[in-house]
């Protein structure tokens, strides 16, 4: 395909889907996940333990989130008018970034 002299690429999306279902790349995200809960483990405040034994790694389909379960981890991440946040899931994320997906 071509629109004044530039040339355009029509991706195939069922390849694209298959892709992502694959084996290794399913493996490549559960192992990046895993290695980004454990980042975000390492740097967790702890006071009971509570907050940073619930940071764990949610798979849905060839998605994989880092996520908390604690009611109070939106406190910790943005703060309140009482303590500053600690934007330990912002932090993981600039490390993964950083390190090309490992932390």
């Amino acid at each position: 395909m071509s629109v004044d002299g530039i040339t355009g690429i029509q991706l195939d999306q069922s390849a694209i889907k298959a892709l992502t279902r694959h084996e290794t790349v399913q493996q490549a995200v559960q192992d990046t996940a895993q290695r980004g809960r454990d980042f975000a483990r390492s740097i967790a405040p702890v006071d009971t333990g509570r907050y940073r034994d619930s940071i764990e790694v949610r798979e849905d389909g060839d998605e994989a989130e880092i996520v908390s379960g604690v009611d109070y981890a939106e406190h910790v991440e943005y703060g309140t008018r009482h303590m500053e946040g600690q934007h330990i899931f912002g932090r993981t994320l600039d490390s993964m970034n950083k390190s090309g997906g490992t932390s």
